[in-house]
């Protein structure tokens, strides 16, 4: 079926860009496009019409001879390569077998790993998740390290897939004109240039970088407090090291136990209360309904009606949030239908959220870990932005805004995630939802979530906020790099692997093995830079710095407040992409966007 289903994306995505191939149907357009350039046309039909005449324009439709053959065999050929590589991703990434050294990680789920039939080892499945778990609660140095040096070079096809797509991608901008793959992107986004990328993104390195050095020198100190690492001063912080000393600092100074927090919030009673708080953010009605075994992809798939307040049908949301063999191994929510106008007629939406939250123990059920629960209110964003887009045409619709605003209605929405009223209103202790009888000798825990939980919880927020900023910042320079490089010879002979490991080690102040360079290829164990952020990636900071303004502009004194979820609604939801990203957002927030709202966030300024 996934085989299937790949050819099937390659012969679909061919046939459509073949359509901006078409001289004779490019001539049409670029008659109407010239003789409308002046014209006082509705904004989205001349979004439309100009969006059209850039995409046969990108198709070299201005090419002629051996350039033109040149780039129509690059195009079919990165999609080939694409394709391939994205195959590669859902295929099995296997496991590492561990005998002992997993000390740490909690009984219950030592007890569920799978058992080597030969040698009696543990397995840990080289996944998100698993390899999270590890990184996170293992005790053991060593075997931390080979987690992540074995996380960082699965999928090895992928890397020269990889690199020869960067370099055709260079090719192919150069042929059309530009300087480079990102100054072509550029032309759609809110940021218009590569160099003003990079300005952005050093001037958020040279705020963050006093922040990053105090909070490695605080880990660097709870590090040389173990018996092992005894003399601190001569036990760097490695890359493995991070996210367990991360997590020690939580537990050991802010009382953040996350293990019992989740305990608070059962996947399955959280995320219907996450509807509910949709629902009164933006004056929806979300109910579940019946389906056939026929009707969805898996049992485990549930689908919701989706109704605004005037109980008009929007669409449906289907959620897809545990893990299984041969799933999608990350969060993302995919639109299977857009919506679009027919005469005064709104044609109704249907989108997936997909996740792969923590599973259900042998005497719990699946129990959400509070970065869990953030990623599902992100991904339910996505949904929420399809459900509610109004554009004329399916092509504006919802998410399908310039490519670095996409994430910023998502991150938003993770805000929420932290407000006392909204966790509390989440949470359910488990042992009220749970068929699992509590000995007699144990009290059971109060219903909602501690308030000294919570707030211990909030008050850990801004924790490392400085380095795991850094670390997003060391994946947007990598993209900028390997898509704006000097000249096409550069890219070529580029170990995109090496500079990918080196901005890691370089932005982050946390070393690698040996203080080497090549002992990894992270970037082709995901999708970001292949398909989705290519050319980017930087969008993730910029759309958080947009999101951390609306929300202290417009949501922080009353989070729940009705008035300005329905404002926030129709001015940037509602829209889409038919209009000008910058200049709703302006309007939205009454001036331009600033740097400032993100840096109070993360603690960088007062």
């Amino acid at each position: 079926m996934r085989k299937a289903s790949s050819t099937a994306v390659n012969m679909v995505d061919k046939a459509y860009w073949g359509v901006f191939q078409i001289p004779s149907l490019f001539a049409l357009v670029n008659a109407v496009y010239k003789n409308h350039a002046k014209e006082n046309v509705k904004s989205e039909d001349q979004k439309l019409l100009e969006r059209f005449h850039s995409m046969f324009m990108e198709n070299g439709l201005e090419l002629h001879g051996d350039k033109r053959h040149r780039f129509l065999w690059i195009s079919n050929r990165l999609i080939e390569l694409r394709v391939a590589f994205m195959e590669n991703l859902s295929s099995d990434p296997g496991f590492m077998w561990k005998e002992r050294e997993l000390e740490g990680i909690v009984t219950e789920t030592l007890q569920a790993l799978p058992i080597h039939p030969s040698t009696n080892q543990k397995g840990i499945k080289l996944k998100k998740p698993n390899i999270t778990m590890v990184l996170t609660r293992c005790h053991i140095a060593e075997t931390r390290k080979e987690v992540f040096l074995r996380s960082q070079n699965i999928f090895p096809d992928n890397l020269e897939i990889f690199n020869e797509a960067v370099i055709l991608r260079d090719e192919s901008a150069r042929l059309l004109g530009f300087s480079s793959y990102a100054a072509q992107k550029s032309r759609h986004k809110m940021i218009t240039s590569p160099h003003n990328v990079d300005q952005l993104l050093d001037e958020l390195y040279n705020h963050l970088q006093p922040l990053a050095q105090k909070e490695l020198e605080m880990l660097q100190q709870l590090k040389g407090g173990d018996r092992e690492n005894a003399d601190h001063s001569s036990s760097p912080l490695y890359l493995w090291d991070f996210d367990y000393y991360h997590d020690r600092l939580l537990q050991e100074k802010y009382n953040t136990n996350h293990e019992l927090i989740a305990e608070y919030f059962p996947a399955e009673v959280t995320v219907q209360r996450m509807l509910k708080a949709f629902e009164t953010i933006f004056s929806l009605s979300i109910t579940p309904i019946e389906v056939t075994k026929a009707q969805v992809w898996h049992s485990n798939v549930r689908v919701f009606s989706v109704r605004d307040e005037e109980l008009a049908f929007l669409g449906f949301l289907y959620l897809d949030i545990y893990p299984r063999e041969g799933k999608y191994n990350h969060a993302a929510n995919f639109n299977i239908y857009p919506s679009y106008t027919v005469g005064k007629q709104k044609q109704p939406v249907a989108t997936a959220l997909v996740c792969n939250v923590s599973q259900p123990s042998l005497d719990k059920p699946a129990l959400l870990q509070h970065r869990e629960l953030i990623t599902i209110f992100h991904e339910l964003g996505h949904s929420i932005h399809d459900l509610l887009g109004r554009s004329k045409y399916a092509i504006f619709h919802g998410h399908r805004t310039a490519a670095d605003f996409v994430e910023a209605p998502s991150q938003l929405l993770e805000y929420w995630c932290w407000i006392p009223q909204c966790l509390q209103m989440l949470s359910c202790h488990y042992s009220y939802v749970s068929d699992t009888q509590w000995p007699f000798t144990i009290v059971q825990p109060p219903k909602e979530i501690p308030k000294d939980m919570v707030h211990s919880l909030i008050a850990a927020k801004g924790v490392n906020q400085g380095i795991l900023t850094l670390r997003q910042l060391a994946f947007s320079k990598f993209d900028l790099q390997i898509h704006c490089p000097c000249s096409h010879d550069l890219i070529k002979s580029m170990r995109t692997g090496e500079v990918y490991n080196s901005l890691l080690q370089k932005m982050t102040l946390l070393r690698g093995p040996e203080n080497r360079v090549d002992w990894g290829n992270g970037h082709v164990t995901t999708s970001h830079y292949m398909w989705g952020q290519e050319a980017n990636y930087y969008s993730y900071l910029y759309t958080r710095i947009l999101a951390a303004d609306m929300w202290l502009s417009n949501f922080h004194s009353n989070p729940m407040g009705r008035d300005a979820g329905l404002r926030y609604r129709k001015m940037i939801l509602a829209p889409g992409g038919s209009q000008n990203e910058m200049t709703t957002l302006k309007e939205f927030l009454g001036r331009s966007p600033t740097l400032d709202a993100y840096l109070r966030n993360l603690g960088a300024r007062e």
